[in-house]
Formats: C-alpha cells, structure tokens, sequence
C-alpha cells in the first residue's frame, strides 16, 4: 500500500514559484504563484508611474522593449502600499491570456514542489471576497497562500461568467479546470522543469 501512495503523490504535486511580502507591521508573509504563471524574474528597474492609474498600479516598465504594467501586488491584495524600495524586490513577470504584467514582491523565495494534500482551501469568509486565493499550503510550522494570478489580475471568475452571459459567448462555457489543463499543456513547458531565467535568477539571489 505504501508504494502505490508515494507514486501517487509524484503526480500530486504543483510548482510554484513563491515570494514574500511584508505587512504593515513588517512582518513578512509567505505567498506563492504556480510556476506556469510566471514567466520570469526580474530585478527592480525603473518603474515610470502611469497618471491617474488605479492605486495598485505601480507603473510600466521596458521589458526587452516590451512595455508591461507593474502591479504593487501588496496594494492589490489590500496589505498597504509598498514602503521603502528594498534591495531584495522584485519583479514576478506573468504571462496571462497571453499579456505580460509585473507583479512587485518583496522578495522572491525559491521554486518549490508543493503536495496536494497539503493545501487547503481558503477558510469561506477569506475566500468569499478573494476569489485569487487558490488555497493555503501547510509547510514545515509556516503556511504559504497560493494566489492564482490569472484571477488576481482579470478579477473575479464571476464577473468572467457574467460578461459571457450577456455577451452570450460561448467559447467562456468550459469550466475551469479544463481550461487550467488545457493552459498547463499548451504552455509547451513540462512543469518538472523550472524555466531557464527562473534557475538564473535563483543562482544570482544565492
């Protein structure tokens, strides 16, 4: 019995990239974004501010020539806004529907493998008014809150769903889980293997 469970559990696992942020009370808090999500990592450069963005939209910056919005995912997850520039942010460049944006952390922790069975879903009150929590992860005395990008930029599932009704669209009908795989497979990227910027960054913050 004990041999079919651990080849169970290879394939329950998901990667993911986490990261922290720092609350009002400076005391930081472990997060994390499935690692097909991200597309790479960045050192803070320079961020220009957008006038009359939203408060959470920290700026544009130049991508390889590509210019992407910044989000200050503190602001955006309603944790105060980003103090004092410090060394260890950066930037957690996403790729959803096919737009690149910046999400600023405080500090990126590490690639790691997180088992299924070890992450809950968000308590009901948490979860109601943030549907980007995807569930929180147990991890040796700590606990990491997995945040689901795509809905934490795009806005609620919901919203998704009421757009489609009345635009009848039919293409938006699969339910989630289809489209998270069908994602996940056409990302061409098998998720054993952490994108090669992500190991650079890695290296460079050791």
């Amino acid at each position: 019995n004990h041999t079919m469970n651990t080849q169970v559990a290879s394939a329950d696992t998901i990667q993911v990239v986490s990261f922290m942020l720092q609350n009002q009370a400076g005391k930081k808090e472990d997060y994390a974004i499935p690692i097909e999500q991200v597309r790479e990592i960045r050192s803070v450069e320079k961020i220009t501010r957008v006038p009359k963005s939203e408060p959470h939209v920290k700026g544009i910056m130049n991508l390889r020539g590509l210019i992407i919005p910044v989000i200050d995912v503190k602001e955006k997850l309603g944790l105060g806004s980003q103090g004092a520039a410090n060394t260890k942010q950066r930037i957690l460049v996403t790729n959803i529907a096919d737009s690149l944006t910046g999400l600023l952390v405080d500090e990126v922790d590490q690639v790691m493998r997180i088992q299924t069975k070890d992450i809950d879903s968000a308590p009901q009150t948490a979860s109601e008014s943030h549907h980007y929590i995807r569930g929180i992860a147990k991890l040796d005395q700590r606990l990491v809150i997995l945040i689901d990008a795509e809905i934490l930029l795009l806005g609620k599932k919901e919203e998704q769903e009421q757009k489609a009704e009345t635009q009848q669209v039919s293409q938006l009908e699969p339910t989630k889980p289809q489209t998270e795989m069908a994602q996940v497979e056409n990302s061409g990227q098998s998720i054993e293997d952490i994108p090669a910027e992500l190991a650079a960054v890695f290296a460079e913050d050791e």
